[in-house]
């Protein structure tokens, strides 16, 4: 997969603090591909395994493992051995998220942006409902139920992915003219 991916849009597909992706840049574990920093397929990997493993590592032992998750998925391998009774199957890994970037990008693409909707917000198809609007209540900790109980029509991947969302591409800069005189 010859995709880039933000710090933020790393931190959501891989469900850990986008604080700890700058981390991982911050100590050069991690070396991005441009300024503003874009991380490749593998650095994803390497944040699900980090992520999956629950290991507390040194910064050299990080960063010779993310090398050695770079050749291994350039080489095609399956696995890597990184202790004498720890290895890695990165043919799991690879699959499962693969599979979540493709399905996200297809749900994204067909979400709906207009100015004259919701201030230009993004909304899911043929309604007024904000994607944020979804993906906060869920990260308030709304569950799935309540969720589809008062939004009948939005699937279980929809509140999924609202979530994901949310926390890839995160508002920034100040509030709106209009937000700041209605508080």
């Amino acid at each position: 997969m010859n995709v880039m991916f933000t710090p933020a849009e790393a931190a959501a597909f891989v469900r850990i603090p986008t604080k700890r992706v700058y981390k991982e840049l911050e100590y050069a574990v991690i070396t991005p591909n441009a300024n503003p920093p874009r991380l490749s397929f593998a650095a994803l990997v390497y944040l699900k395994a980090l992520r999956e493993v629950d290991f507390t590592f040194s910064v050299d032992f990080r960063t010779l493992l993310y090398q050695r998750l770079v050749d291994a998925i350039a080489h095609n391998t399956k696995q890597i051995e990184i202790a004498r009774y720890f290895i890695l199957q990165l043919d799991a890994i690879l699959l499962e998220l693969s599979e979540l970037v493709s399905h996200f990008n297809m749900w994204k693409n067909n979400l709906a942006s207009n100015p004259d909707i919701m201030g230009g917000e993004t909304v899911f198809p043929n309604t007024r409902l904000t994607v944020r609007h979804i993906g906060t209540m869920f990260d308030r900790g709304e569950s799935i139920e309540v969720i589809r109980e008062d939004y009948p029509y939005l699937s279980e991947e929809d509140i999924e992915f609202s979530r994901i969302y949310v926390i890839a591409y995160p508002l920034i800069g100040r509030p709106k003219k209009d937000e700041v005189s209605s508080r």
